[in-house]
């Protein structure tokens, strides 16, 4: 009925016959048990089979079990989802032995980040697996992951550019790719699909989600995570939670991109989102019908991520002025009562954090005196079960003491215990308890496999957008191309990174687009470099040349998260080049969020008369000096954008032949498939399909016109030629496309969920 065999990693494997495979290091303790010629593994040590250890049995009645079981200590240790894993080896380091230790089982695998071997990912998997498996109850590690395209996996384009291909089944294709080689890293949990709204063109976390429709992201959300949870079989077959599954966990809850003027909420300039136009429920419509309505087997996105932003409201209307992570009217009257969802919550990361790396935002939490465990204490009551990027379990008991003296110990033991049976629900599904070690050699011939990379690379081309393309630019041909690409100088700039000091830049010179990829594809010649100073070819040097392809990326801001300078005042995020002072006639002299000041005041966190800054404006000039040069010689220049959020085309487009838009994080060398999508449309191989997932704006003052919480407002810049660039627009070789796509997501933005 059953068969054991050594692997040469330690693990065991038990085959069952007609029932579930196992995996287990004897050295851990753990021992089998026959039951009815089955067997199971023995994580208890009883030597009698409890129904959490029975595979027989449903998630839900596994977890309930096991929960019952746990002691305070063990389930505040469920509800941390520790900090990012960076230092990750074979062997595991003394912090992380300390939270494992304090009964910490979900942990963030940041290794993609960078670019730590897949082998050494797999190795300490199996090192985790391992430790806690030799603790009492033998739970397993619960291992997360953010996106990572392209680094240690396929490179599958990020949520935006899927959105660009309008394509819902290409969607749910990538997914079910992303899932089976997260399975292979040993990551069980994704934190993905970023489903907020991309309503605000100056948001920094635009390049993160499905674009800025509420049907478009609704209907690829529903794929992704259909294509993320499901296991599937030879056939194509939904077989519902299996092997392959990965739990999603959607993010930010109710929708984060509705920061005032664009800002941030990982910082104080950035926490309140406001709702002029009284659409909040228009930012919900991707989880409520999208995630929460799968049409696959798993049926709902098993948990959720809270946003940091407050809700404004100076009615009450949207409840306190928390963070969402300890928003009662959030979490437990919106997504709970009214939406019934069942599955976890988790806080997004460092909201319990104090000083100047905080997170969490509101009065109470904000408050000096508070604690950590008060303010997980405030979580808990709004009904969320895990804090994220905490991993120390000893503030989750502090939360639960201090609740036991506020709300009395009967409500925070039905608390903890609910958040425990939460939890736990995911790591039986997904076969944790079941198969936790992973077979190296396997899954190394698996992950990034060419074949993988072949079909992401066809997702990257099908992502790429077409906005401009005059006297034939661009277009199919068998010919090798001799073209230019230009070296681009950027000044020297500050900026503010995140959970940084201020950082001055100097001078320096980069190559937008990989020269060693397009090497593959053209015969390339580009400028002479030294240090930070470029010496242009000359006419006669590019005489010969077929095409000049200029890269650039999108206008940056010098401190695109809390939108301040130096001084600490508001300025505005710029969606262009060139020098802007918001002064304009649709720019908020009076800002409608701001803290309450001590004489009961509010704070004024208007920019009104302040300069942006942005950081690459020296990209304008050049583009301009390079297309001016090409027409000289009577070459066609293309542009290619590397955007991640709306940016304004007025200051350029005109004197260019052809735009490509990527959204790509970037072109150079490492960025892997979307470098070479690009690439094989210029060449003539592929011929472009993408449509904008979002409008452009005509200029600054168009940004300024539109409402934070409303998606598709803007006015739209219409080009040089007459093409408007506003949602599901984009060209293929015969001009405009105007396809199925085109007319199904070209209706009225819906504003309120089914």
């Amino acid at each position: 009925m059953w068969q054991e065999k050594s692997t040469k990693y330690n693990y065991r494997i038990v085959e069952n016959e007609g029932g579930k495979t196992l995996t287990y290091d004897p050295t851990s303790g753990v021992r089998l048990l026959e039951v009815d010629g089955l067997a199971f593994k023995d994580l208890a040590r009883t030597g009698e089979l409890l129904p959490y250890e029975d595979w027989r049995l449903s998630a839900e009645e596994r977890a309930e079990d096991l929960a019952g079981r746990l002691s305070i200590e063990e389930i505040a240790g469920l509800m941390c989802f520790s900090a990012h894993q960076v230092m990750v080896d074979r062997e595991l380091t003394e912090e992380q032995k300390t939270f494992l230790n304090q009964h910490l089982h979900s942990i963030l695998n940041s290794a993609g980040m960078i670019n730590v071997p897949d082998e050494k990912q797999i190795a300490w998997t199996n090192s985790l697996q391992a430790y806690v498996e030799s603790k009492q109850w033998g739970i397993p590690c619960y291992i997360s992951s953010d996106p990572r395209n392209g680094r240690g996996v396929a490179d599958w384009p990020g949520n935006l550019g899927l959105a660009a291909t309008f394509d819902p089944a290409l969607a749910k294709e990538a997914a079910k790719c992303m899932s089976k080689e997260l399975r292979d890293l040993g990551v069980t949990c994704f934190l993905a699909p970023q489903v907020d709204i991309a309503a605000d063109p100056r948001w920094w976390r635009d390049s993160g989600t499905f674009g800025e429709d509420p049907a478009l992201s609704r209907d690829l959300v529903k794929a992704f995570c259909d294509g993320l949870q499901s296991t599937y079989g030879p056939d194509g077959e939904d077989q519902g939670w299996g092997k392959d599954s990965v739990t999603a966990m959607v993010k930010h809850w109710t929708g984060e991109g509705a920061s005032e003027g664009g800002r941030e909420a990982h910082t104080d300039g950035g926490k309140y989102a406001v709702y002029p136009n009284n659409n909040f429920e228009a930012l919900m419509i991707p989880f409520v019908d999208g995630a929460f309505k799968l049409e696959g087997k798993t049926g709902m996105a098993k948990s959720v991520m809270s946003s940091y932003t407050a809700a404004w409201s100076d009615d009450g209307s949207l409840g306190e002025v928390v963070g969402s992570g300890f928003s009662d009217y959030k979490i437990n009257q919106q997504l709970r009562d009214r939406f019934g969802f069942k599955g976890a919550v988790c806080t997004d990361w460092m909201v319990l954090n104090e000083g100047p790396r905080k997170c969490g935002w509101g009065a109470k939490i904000e408050n000096p005196d508070a604690t950590p465990g008060e303010r997980a204490f405030y979580a808990i009551m709004a009904g969320v079960d895990q804090m994220g990027g905490c991993s120390n379990p000893q503030v989750l008991i502090d939360a639960y003491n201090y609740g036991c003296e506020k709300a009395g110990k009967e409500v925070m033991d039905k608390a903890f215990a609910t958040s425990a049976r939460r939890l736990l629900v995911s790591y039986f599904l997904t076969g944790l308890f079941e198969d936790p070690y992973l077979d190296e050699e396997a899954v190394l011939a698996d992950v990034n496999s060419a074949e993988k990379q072949a079909a992401a690379l066809k997702a990257q081309v099908k992502s790429v957008v077409m906005l401009k393309n005059e006297n034939g630019a661009i277009k199919k041909q068998d010919k090798r191309l001799k073209v230019y690409v230009p070296a681009i100088y950027n000044g020297p700039y500050w900026n503010l990174p995140f959970m940084g000091d201020v950082t001055e830049h100097p001078a320096s010179v980069s190559y937008p687009l990989n020269l060693e990829t397009a090497k593959q594809f053209f015969d390339v010649v580009t400028d002479k470099v030294e240090g930070d100073q470029i010496t242009r070819l000359t006419e006669e040097e590019l005489a010969d040349c077929d095409l000049f392809i200029i890269g650039a990326k999108e206008p940056e801001n010098s401190n695109p998260q809390d939108g301040r300078d130096k001084e600490g005042n508001f300025i505005p995020l710029t969606r262009q080049y060139g020098p802007y002072v918001a002064d304009g006639p649709n720019v908020r002299k009076v800002s409608i969020a701001g803290d309450i000041l001590p004489d009961g005041t509010k704070q004024n966190r208007s920019y009104f008369g302040r300069a942006a800054s942005c950081i690459n404006g020296d990209q304008l000039p050049q583009i301009l000096d390079l297309s001016e040069k090409a027409k000289k010689l009577g070459k066609p220049s293309v542009v290619v954008m590397i955007m991640g959020k709306p940016m304004c085309f007025h200051e350029f487009e005109p004197s260019v032949d052809a735009i490509l838009v990527t959204f790509a994080q970037a072109l150079e060398p490492g960025a892997g498939g979307a470098a070479a999508a690009i690439c094989r449309i210029i060449a003539g191989l592929d011929e472009p399909s993408g449509l904008l997932p979002m409008q452009m704006p005509k200029d600054m003052d168009d940004v300024e016109q539109q409402l934070e919480d409303t998606p598709r407002d803007m006015a739209c810049y219409t080009d040089s030629v007459g093409h408007k660039y506003d949602f599901a627009y984009g060209m293929d070789y015969a001009g405009v496309i105007c396809d199925e796509r085109v007319r199904k997501y070209s209706a009225a933005p819906l504003t309120n969920v089914e």
